[in-house]
Order: structure tokens, then sequence, then C-alpha cells
């Protein structure tokens, strides 16, 4: 994405968390602005089945967070179910082994089982849409490690995705944290604009080399 549309992502998310003290009516409008705004990079930038799965992703996150902003939780949920199943889905063709940075495997297999020992006894009825989301969560995040992709970007911000949601869980279920809405969108947003700026970077690394390629023969 340009440098434009970056200083306006940076600006609509310091609104939008400026705002969490001040606003309650329009919250949910300046809530997905960001995402919005990502949104219109991707088409931006063109059409293909990469873009395509992004906007899929982006599309099931605003409506997550809008569900979300108004308490219906197991639809906000869902909603984001399909949305770590799309960026999984982006992660698949990168798939290199299990060998692979084997280390934050181990490290993301530890944060799950610590999750569900923390939050099974206090999950009540929705044990089974909350294990459901962790394990989605759970495989996006294992994709993304043992991926091809370097760190840095959607590899980044899938580990960033996994702590706003861990977030949200510890704050809903097992201990309230303080400004924990600040601390939960600011992951959330990083999250977000690494793993899309991550992709489109990747896929038009690989249309250049294509190009190069086809110049050459």
């Amino acid at each position: 994405m340009s440098k434009s549309m970056r200083i306006a992502f940076l600006f609509l998310v310091l609104l939008y968390l400026l705002s969490l003290s001040y606003l309650e009516d329009f919250l949910w409008l300046l809530k997905i602005l960001p995402i919005a705004l990502l949104m219109f990079g991707v088409l931006k930038t063109g059409s293909s089945s990469t873009r395509s799965i992004l906007l899929l992703a982006l599309v099931f996150s605003s409506c997550g967070d809008l569900l979300l902003a108004f308490d219906k939780f197991i639809f906000g949920v869902a909603a984001f179910l399909v949305a770590q199943l799309s960026y999984a889905v982006l992660f698949k063709p990168f798939w290199k082994n299990f060998q692979h940075r084997w280390y934050l495997s181990v490290l993301l297999i530890t944060h799950v089982l610590v999750m569900l020992w923390l939050l099974f006894p206090s999950l009540g009825n929705l044990k089974l849409p909350v294990m459901t989301y962790l394990m989605a969560i759970a495989a996006m995040g294992f994709m993304a490690i043992q991926s091809s992709l370097p760190i840095r970007w959607s590899v980044l911000g899938a580990i960033l995705f996994i702590t706003s949601d861990s977030l949200i869980a510890i704050n809903k279920f097992y201990y309230p944290l303080a400004y924990e809405s600040y601390w939960i969108m600011s992951t959330y947003y990083a999250a977000q604009f690494m793993l899309v700026t991550g992709f489109i970077h990747t896929e038009i690394k690989a249309k250049n080399i294509n190009t190069e390629l086809n110049r050459e023969l």
C-alpha cells in the first residue's frame, strides 16, 4: 500500500483509540473504518485469487467487529472464524514443513494449552464455540509459522492476531484487564495491517519475478 494509505490507516486507528473514552454512539463506525480502508487498499491493487480471499477475511472481520460491538458474541466469533480460516488458506501455498521454526510452534502449542487451562472452567455453554475458534486461530498460526514467508509482516501479523484474541478471551472469561480495549484493538489493527501488507507485497514480488523471467525467455 502507498505511504498515504498507511498514514490514513494510522490516523483512523488513533482516532478510534482516542475516541474510546469519549464516544459511545458512533464507536461501532469508527471501529470498522481502518478495516474498510484496508479493503479499499486491496481492491486498489487489482484482482487475483489471493486478493479475493484477503477481501473475504477483511469483510468477515468487519462483520465480527460490528457483531461484537453490539454484544452479539457468538455471531462475532463465527464471523472471525471465517476470517481465520481465510487467512489459513492464504498461508497454505507457502507451507514448508513441521520442522520449520519449530521453536515458535512449541511456543504456540504451549500458549494454546495454557489458554485452555485458564478458560475452560469459565466457559459454561460457550465451551464448543470458543474451543472451535481457538483451534481455528491456532491452525492459522501454525500455517503462518511453518510457512516460507519471512516473519516480518504476514507471520508477525498472525502472531499479533492470536495475541489480540487471547487478550479478549482472558478479559472476558478469566480476569478483567486494565485498559483492555486499547491493548486488544492496538494488536488487532496491527495484525490486520501486517497480514494484508505482507500478502500484497508477496504477490507483487512474485509477479515481478515472473515478469523478469518472461522477459529473459
